[in-house]
This record gives structure tokens, C-alpha cells and sequence, in this order.
């Protein structure tokens, strides 16, 4: 319940910010095409700073088939979100960063032929970087890999298990900047 109302916040906060005081920046990537996807990052750049603070929210759901019948037999469903903060090497906020975030990772895995359920959900670091540019006057890019290797998240029914060891999140943004 509480990372529901965090994003909103989250908003409200940066939206208080004088327009002058800096960039406030809204990027979706691909996963909004996948099944119940959602991928969603805000972020914030005092005017002139190497250091920027944002948010991000990202979903998708995979669904296993038996490669046999092709019948469905899980669907599995992923978040990742939390605050993020990077390092920029240009002042401009453009080029080359690095970057952590504090992400609460989760999967819910359902059985479709039994409706059995089982849940896992981890909070971790996650480090790395990227590199960001514009798009003409108002537009940007945005292009990075973080990753959380040991980090375990693991689901299992009586049809399936996951279980993954080492997280990423890969961000492929573009989006608008104010």
C-alpha cells in the first residue's frame, strides 16, 4: 500500500520545485507495450548539478506455455520500484552517468490450470549506468542496464518454479523534459 502512494508524492513533491530550479523529466520505455506492462521513470536535476533523483516503476507479465499442447500453464508477473539516483559526467545532464537505486522487486506466479499462487518480493541495491542525450527542444533518451547480482527472487507451484540469482533492470526510456 505504501508504494502505491509514494509515485504520487513523488510528484507532487517535484512539481513544487520552482520551473527555473532545474529539469523535471517523465520517460516510458518498452515494457508499456507488454502484456500489463507498465515502465515508468521521473526524475529531477537542480539546474546545473551532476546529480539527479527520480523515481522508478516498471511491470510485465510473461506467460509459459507447454511446448507441446501450446495449453498455458503459469503466468508470472513482475514489478520493480523505488528510487533511483545518478551521477552525471556532463553538467548539462547529458552523456554518460552512473547511477544506483533502491528497487523492491516482486513476482507472482499463478498456476493456470489450479489457480494455485505463490509470491516473492525482495528489496535490493541495484548499480550501473548508462547514457542520456536530448531529443530537439524538450525530448530525451535514455539508455541503461543496472543490475543486483546474489539477489534472489524465487516462486514455485506444482506446475512450475522460477527462481532468479542476480537482478537487472534495463532501461530503454524516452520521454519529455520540463
Amino acid at each position: 500500500m505504501r508504494t502505491r502512494t509514494l509515485p504520487p508524492l513523488f510528484v507532487l513533491a517535484l512539481a513544487a520545485a520552482p520551473a527555473d530550479a532545474g529539469e523535471f523529466r517523465v520517460g516510458v520505455g518498452p515494457l508499456l507495450l507488454a502484456e500489463d506492462g507498465a515502465d515508468l521513470h521521473l526524475e529531477y536535476r537542480p539546474d546545473r548539478s551532476r546529480w539527479s533523483f527520480g523515481y522508478r516503476y516498471a511491470r510485465w507479465t510473461d506467460t509459459f506455455d507447454d511446448p507441446f499442447t501450446g495449453t498455458s500453464l503459469t503466468r508470472s508477473t513482475t514489478t520493480l520500484s523505488g528510487p533511483t539516483l545518478s551521477y552525471h559526467f556532463d553538467v548539462t545532464g547529458s552523456g554518460w552517468y552512473l547511477g544506483g537505486s533502491i528497487l523492491k522487486a516482486s513476482r507472482t506466479e499463478r498456476a493456470q490450470l489450479t489457480g494455485e499462487e505463490d509470491s516473492d518480493s525482495v528489496t535490493a541495491l541495484f548499480f550501473g549506468g548508462g547514457y542520456t542525450g536530448s531529443i530537439g527542444r524538450s525530448g530525451y533518451y535514455d539508455v541503461g542496464l543496472y543490475v543486483s547480482p546474489g539477489t534472489q527472487l524465487t516462486t514455485r507451484t506444482s506446475v512450475s518454479s522460477e527462481e532468479d540469482s542476480g537482478l537487472f533492470d534495463a532501461r530503454l526510456m524516452i520521454g519529455l523534459s520540463f
